[in-house]
């Protein structure tokens, strides 16, 4: 098995692009299933005793000639060993259409040449010269040996089936750089913005432990300590990879818009981080920004719903929700099977209140999970939540606070709920 992949990666190197190990990959595998052939019918016509020395000269000829590919291939020869190989097969159809099989329609084979030409040559000319000189070969014989009627051989419409299978192959290979090269520029985008992550990431480290050793101001501190548990490396990482499956599976329109959505992520949470309140509508976009992104791990068996009632012109603590949203997918949904819901309400009477709800596994069975794990600290920093919402508490004088809620059906979990009550400010 070893020999067998070694053979097949002949002329790879660590400096190979992945155009010239493609190229090359498939070559030595074409060479290798007909010296196989070769071989194999060496052998069949030597068992049933109808082996001749003229063909024994044909099929030494052959392993030769196609031993020689593979050396070439070895010495990174590539060009080189790309010509022979066609030059070779054409020989080969040559050889069986005009003289072992006459009069079997073995030159219809000459069609595959052209496409060999686009796959392992980029020039438009030596295409073009391909392609001719199979239309050449195909019908010039004919008038020599005069294999077929007249009647049923020489039309042009063969010609033009040449033409047409060469343009259409040519058209697909176009297609495909085309999407090669945006993938490439997408791939690109996605570097870049990863290097920004990462620069925001080291400035927010910094902003965190400078705020760690002041300790001049808690609410602030605890802010920050809220947002590194929003920007922490898993959610990071979960987010990057989902846009890397759309760009490897060479859906660059959708992975562009979720590149873009994920930078405004990161730079609303940015800005919204330094104010103790923003509009309620912004935080809203924030929310539904976030949960566009965690539906690329969840895909289609994933739903939520945000709403509102009475909110308008309403401003709320910033980014205080999105760690128990996050709580609620990473713990209760997760791991459940089927169909998973959120639903995120917010509802204004004479206080504010936010209800997350979630038809996940329950607490339960997530701590068993967790316990299975290894897992043994509380996720997303509500604890660093519940400290702020006791100081925004005792600023504004109102009921401030979160309860969690089991649901359950005839004994069974079905989900929790999550009700956060926290201050508000009217603008009018």
């Amino acid at each position: 098995m070893n020999i067998l992949l070694q053979l097949i990666n002949l002329g790879i190197t660590e400096n190979s692009t992945p155009l010239e190990i493609k190229r090359s990959k498939v070559l030595n595998v074409s060479v290798l299933i007909i010296l196989f052939n070769a071989l194999f019918f060496l052998c069949v016509d030597t068992i049933t005793q109808d082996l001749t020395f003229y063909r024994l000269i044909v099929v030494i000829t052959q392993v030769l000639i196609y031993c020689g590919i593979l050396y070439l291939q070895k010495m990174r020869k590539l060009l080189l060993s790309r010509g022979v190989f066609i030059t070779a097969i054409m020989a080969l159809i040559f050889f069986n259409a005009n003289y072992a099989f006459r009069g079997f329609y073995g030159e219809y084979q000459y069609v595959i040449i052209p496409m060999l030409s686009l796959l392992f040559f980029d020039k438009k000319h030596i295409n073009y010269t391909v392609l001719i000189l199979s239309i050449i070969v195909f019908y010039l014989p004919n008038y020599f040996y005069h294999n077929y009627p007249e009647k049923y051989f020489g039309y042009l419409n063969y010609a033009f089936i040449f033409i047409g299978v060469f343009l259409i192959v040519n058209l697909f290979k176009n297609l495909n750089i085309k999407n090669e090269l945006a993938l490439k520029e997408n791939n690109n985008k996605l570097q870049k913005q990863n290097s920004i992550i990462e620069t925001q990431k080291l400035l927010l480290e910094k902003a965190y432990s400078e705020l760690e050793v002041s300790k001049k101001n808690e609410l602030a501190f605890l802010q920050l300590k809220s947002l590194k548990s929003q920007m922490n490396p898993h959610f990071i990482f979960n987010s990057l990879n989902s846009i890397q499956d759309l760009i490897l599976q060479q859906n660059t329109d959708a992975s562009y818009d979720y590149i873009v959505l994920f930078a405004q992520l990161v730079r609303n949470t940015l800005n919204y981080s330094n104010k103790d309140f923003i509009a309620i509508d912004k935080e809203l976009e924030f929310l539904e920004i976030y949960l566009q992104l965690e539906k690329l791990r969840f895909e289609d068996d994933f739903t939520y719903t945000i709403e509102h009632t009475n909110t308008e012109g309403l401003s709320v603590p910033s980014l205080i929700v999105q760690p128990f949203i996050e709580n609620a997918l990473i713990h209760g949904l997760l791991h459940k099977a089927g169909k998973k819901q959120l639903t995120i309400d917010f509802t204004f009477t004479d206080h504010l209140l936010c209800t997350v709800t979630d038809n996940g596994i329950g607490r339960k069975e997530a701590k068993k999970i967790q316990a299975r794990q290894g897992g043994s600290h509380e996720s997303f920093a509500l604890e660093a939540i519940q400290q702020r919402l006791e100081i925004l508490k005792e600023q504004y004088g109102k009921a401030v606070g979160y309860q969690v809620f089991d649901l359950y059906d005839n004994g069974y979990a079905t989900g929790t709920k999550v009700e956060i009550r926290m201050p508000f400010q009217k603008k009018y």
